[in-house]
């Protein structure tokens, strides 16, 4: 916590011992009191004749304000801004920071980017003008970089503390939550070569991260099949630089099925990438799982609607959420111990359902 809020909040304690009208203390007596020096104690005095607690006459000292006893002291606020409050994996983060702040008494104010950063902006210099302790956001990431350094810098030079989840802006240095998608690309490829698939293909779409997620989830495949001694054909990874829509992902995947009738497995990037990639195996008359395994992964609530249902990887948003929210209570604490490498890491984990229970000979 910043230091004069935490004066701020004993002098709140003083004035619940004293009765209306009564004096305060000397700011002399009150800086050996409190230990503190005298521009931190007329910061916080002067918020608190601001919020109505204390009046202060000049010439004669700071009195406790004669409806101090009616007056509800604003509790700490926190700012949580996410690309889409509708997605199950956002929202599990939300929902685990909520539950935090709330422990802690904290207000929290729930804005939608909807991946937009203009809208984003313009939440951030809203909420920094009003009595925020400190934000939490899944950020909006751009292509062009100086927009990103723009955008974060500005809200860094207001001082207010930042964590960020699931997101690394690049050449922002504040703490990131996240999952470890190197490591979940790996399980997930040595889920489906313990299963009996060899030739697996790596596909990914609607990465929101300009393509930062796809590439440590193709690494952690691409290590996955060297530590097997598979060779690595690169005909096989459709990334999404390659692909500009559904419509187009499908077609590139039938093209990929039809000229490479060996491939017996695709790990899906996402969930969304698994539902295009179910409808071109099954129109190429093919079985999931017997025919073709597939796995993905965040674990959205559409793998248990898909037949057969799709196996995943857990997002853990509940993790990611609760560890940001703990990191910024500490910040805001004082009690943050900064590292020189910012990063947390979640562990995904594979939830196993019907969509590569192994394979069968292809018709």
């Amino acid at each position: 916590m910043l230091r004069y809020k935490e004066i701020k909040r004993q002098l709140l304690n003083l004035a619940d011992h004293m009765s209306p009208g009564e004096k305060l203390p000397s700011r002399l007596s009150l800086c050996k009191k409190l230990d503190t020096n005298r521009r931190t104690l007329d910061k916080a005095i002067g918020e608190l004749c601001v919020e109505g607690v204390f009046y202060s006459v000049k010439g004669s000292g700071t009195f406790i304000n004669a409806f101090k006893k009616e007056i509800i002291y604003t509790a700490e606020n926190w700012g949580l801004i996410l690309p889409n409050v509708r997605m199950p994996v956002f929202a599990n983060i939300a929902e685990a920071i909520e539950s935090f702040a709330n422990s802690k008494g904290i207000n929290l104010i729930l804005c939608n980017s909807d991946e937009d950063i203009e809208k984003q902006e313009g939440y951030i210099q809203r909420l920094s003008k009003s009595p925020i302790s400190g934000f939490i956001m899944i950020p909006v990431v751009v292509d062009d970089i100086f927009t990103n350094i723009n955008v974060y810098t500005r809200l860094l030079e207001t001082k207010i503390p930042l964590v960020f989840c699931s997101r690394v802006v690049p050449n922002i240095n504040v703490p990131v939550v996240m999952i470890n998608n190197f490591y979940g690309g790996y399980i997930a490829t040595k889920h489906l070569l313990d299963q009996g698939y060899h030739n697996i293909a790596f596909i990914a779409i609607h990465d929101h991260n300009k393509g930062s997620v796809t590439k440590e989830r193709c690494q952690g495949y691409i290590s996955a099949l060297m530590e097997s001694d598979i060779p690595v054909n690169y005909h096989w990874i459709l990334a999404e630089n390659e692909i500009q829509d559904s419509r187009a992902a499908y077609e590139r995947i039938r093209k990929l099925l039809k000229s490479s009738k060996e491939i017996d497995a695709i790990f899906g990037s996402n969930d969304e990438t698994c539902k295009i990639v179910y409808q071109a195996i099954k129109d190429s008359r093919l079985k999931i799982s017997d025919h073709i395994g597939v796995i993905g992964f965040d674990n959205t609530l559409h793998c248990m609607n898909m037949v057969p249902p799709l196996s995943s990887l857990t997002y853990n948003g509940e993790d990611i959420g609760s560890i940001a929210a703990e990191i910024l209570w500490n910040i805001t604490q004082g009690t943050y111990l900064s590292p020189d490498y910012p990063h947390y890491f979640c562990k995904p984990q594979i939830v196993c359902r019907e969509s590569c229970m192994g394979p069968i000979h292809k018709p």
